[in-house]
């Protein structure tokens, strides 16, 4: 379970998929408390590459269900 604590005054709560391999948890909707004016974090997938790095992807869903979509690609600093 995720829950996601929002700028946007909400919280959505993700429930998790891990893929058979172990390297990738997806997170997909399943409910939240506040409202959607302003819209609410929807999906979540975060990829593990190795120790030291890895992926999220991430889609906010904007009023009138619009999808945005931000990805980061994240490395320990060593």
């Amino acid at each position: 379970m995720l829950i996601h604590y929002c700028d946007a005054g909400n919280r959505p709560r993700m429930t998790a998929r891990i893929s058979p391999d172990g390297k990738k948890v997806e997170f997909d909707f399943l409910d939240l408390s506040g409202g959607t004016q302003f819209g609410h974090m929807d999906h979540a997938v975060f990829t593990f590459i190795d120790a030291d790095h890895h992926t999220e992807d991430w889609t906010y869903m904007m009023s009138g269900d619009k999808p945005v979509r931000a990805h980061f690609d994240l490395r320990r600093a060593k």
